[in-house]
């Protein structure tokens, strides 16, 4: 199997931890492929040209992150990543609002470049930072639903943060969030984290 992905992508960042972590690096080959560079990939597998895409031995191709991670863990791996989620609305419902933080991160992500064209939105500015401040705060206050080992929900809010640091220095999360920083922090000590460091 083939994992298109790219260093900059934290939806990425979530399959390759995920691998790591369940001990199956060695079946998946892991490609590096820009989506907006002129190779044919990820567009040749993935329709939308978006990575990360995970293309299996059979030439079908599964996206996206989210579907990619409860493959990895349901169809080659234990399942044990996924397993705290089933029939956890609760728990659901934080791993889904963590995934959704880093949709809102990526699209503030597109108005920081925007605005150095002199093109940025007030309205969706001031809509994004909103929604990241309060989605920080909802996540905190719901930590107590994290299992004890480490989960999809983990792997996910992990990558969030980290993307926070990333390309959104500008937050001054980790004062405010000082819960949240800490299980950071202590994800990124994991070597599945260390392995897979956001870069350029």
């Amino acid at each position: 199997m083939k994992l298109f992905f790219t260093h900059s992508s934290p939806y990425a960042r979530t399959v390759r931890i995920l691998l790591r972590e369940s001990g199956l690096t060695g079946q998946v080959q892991e490609i590096e492929a820009h989506p907006f560079s002129d190779s044919p990939e990820p567009a040749t597998s993935n329709p939308l040209g978006k990575v990360p895409c995970l293309v299996r031995a059979d030439g079908e191709a599964v996206m996206d992150s989210e579907v990619i991670c409860r493959f990895i863990d349901q169809e080659l791996g234990d399942g044990h990543a996924g397993r705290a989620l089933e029939q956890n609305w609760p728990l659901q419902t934080f791993y889904s609002v963590s995934n959704g933080l880093i949709d809102t991160l990526v699209l503030r992500r597109v108005e920081l470049a925007r605005a150095e064209q002199g093109l940025r939105s007030d309205f969706w500015w001031g809509r994004y930072n909103a929604a990241v401040s309060r989605t920080l705060t909802y996540l905190e206050l719901r930590l107590e639903l994290l299992p004890d080992h480490l989960s999809l929900a983990h792997i996910s809010l992990g990558a969030a943060l980290s993307y926070l640091d990333f390309r959104h220095s500008d937050i001054d999360w980790r004062g405010p969030h000082g819960q949240l920083a800490a299980l950071s922090d202590e994800l990124e000590r994991r070597p599945a984290f260390r392995d897979t460091p956001l870069r350029d």
